[in-house]
């Protein structure tokens, strides 16, 4: 009975995917595909960057000229066509529906982001529906997007992608690697797009309206360059004994509208992830103080010497309890979240991450 009812959802999906291209694409000539994960129906910064992405390019269809979809890879496993857990306008294409609709290309544009590009080598059986859909294509371009550079330090995955076109571009998502270095490192033009995760505005708190909340992020301290013995249950547990009127909200199973109003209803938030994440930075923007420790890959230096982003989790573990104290009133509150509030909204300003994205499609790329 449950194969019958996913079979039954997979077809509905499939014909309604079906009539959806037909109604709302024009069989183009130039094309812009997003490979989207698959395998997750969940809110990650990842994903929702990817999405906001998306909708940008869509917007500035009159400087690019292309249509503009998003596709699960050649012979992913899949039955939803939407990320369902938070607003999104991307409907998602099994690779075969695009293939057969968008059968005539003179240019293409591959959006890949960067743990994904793996997949994308010369012999690859699962992509053979791929390669021999671009076999013809006249003009093919490829950009990588590296939203963590963890992810993306093989250099051999670039000489694959070279064996599809030697056009190929990286757009990476944190300023600590936009740079000439990064550029040199990978051997192809570099460009900055912020990773923008939410195109409602955030809704800022004062202190007088917060509430005894700390969110904690649901990484694990391994997840992070460290040579640390603390682990995250010996810092939890040393902050649940010593906090005793707080409230410790782990993140897990939300949608992004019900993480949005958490993260603004609390004081403090302790991100154990890769530092400058959305845990970090969207707790900021909603008027929270944010705790973290020196990620120097994703970290600028002018958030090495803030009282809350510590040099390691040792130093977190001896010094996070007496900090929240210390910060848990008015005036001392409401000074320091304006500091990092201002660093925050300098770099992700949602005027810039939609200028970034046209400097792109204008050719005005960071580091060529």
């Amino acid at each position: 009975m449950i194969f019958i009812k996913k079979y039954k959802r997979k077809i509905r999906s499939w014909i309604f995917k079906k009539q959806f291209i037909k109604q709302n694409f024009e069989k183009s000539k130039r094309l812009i595909i997003f490979f989207v994960p698959n395998e997750v129906d969940e809110v990650s910064g990842g994903i929702l960057s990817i999405c906001t992405i998306f909708e940008q390019v869509k917007i500035l269809k009159n400087i690019h000229n292309c249509t503009v979809i998003a596709s699960f890879l050649p012979r992913a496993k899949v039955i939803d066509h939407t990320y369902s857990k938070f607003e999104n306008d991307m409907v998602i294409f099994d690779f075969q529906t695009i293939k057969n609709y968008f059968n005539d290309l003179d240019f293409l544009e591959i959006q890949i982001p960067e743990y994904m590009t793996i997949n994308f080598q010369i012999g690859n059986r699962k992509m053979n529906s791929f390669f021999s859909w671009i076999k013809n294509i006249k003009t093919i371009k490829i950009n990588i997007l590296n939203q963590n550079d963890l992810l993306m330090r093989k250099l051999n995955v670039l000489e694959n992608l070279k064996q599809i076109t030697p056009n190929i571009s990286m757009t990476v998502a944190h300023e600590k690697y936009a740079n000439i270095e990064t550029r040199n490192f990978y051997g192809v033009p570099l460009h900055l797009f912020l990773p923008w995760t939410s195109l409602k505005p955030y809704e800022k708190k004062a202190y007088e309206l917060k509430e005894n909340i700390i969110i904690i992020s649901p990484d694990d301290i391994d997840r992070v360059p460290s040579n640390t013995k603390v682990t995250k249950e010996e810092i939890l547990a040393k902050m649940k004994s010593e906090l005793l009127d707080y409230e410790f909200i782990t993140i897990r199973n939300l949608s992004f509208d019900d993480y949005k109003k958490i993260i603004s209803r609390a004081k403090f938030t302790l991100t154990f992830g890769e530092g400058m994440d959305g845990y970090f930075c969207e707790s900021i923007l909603s008027g929270s103080i944010s705790f973290a420790v020196y990620n120097t890959i994703f970290f600028t230096p002018n958030f090495k010497n803030l009282p809350t982003v510590y040099d390691s989790f040792d130093t977190l573990l001896d010094k996070i309890v007496l900090d929240i104290k210390h910060y848990d009133h008015t005036v001392v509150y409401k000074n320091y979240q304006q500091d990092l509030f201002m660093i925050i909204n300098n770099i992700y300003s949602f005027e810039r991450f939609q200028n970034k994205i046209r400097d792109y499609y204008l050719g005005k790329i960071d580091f060529n």
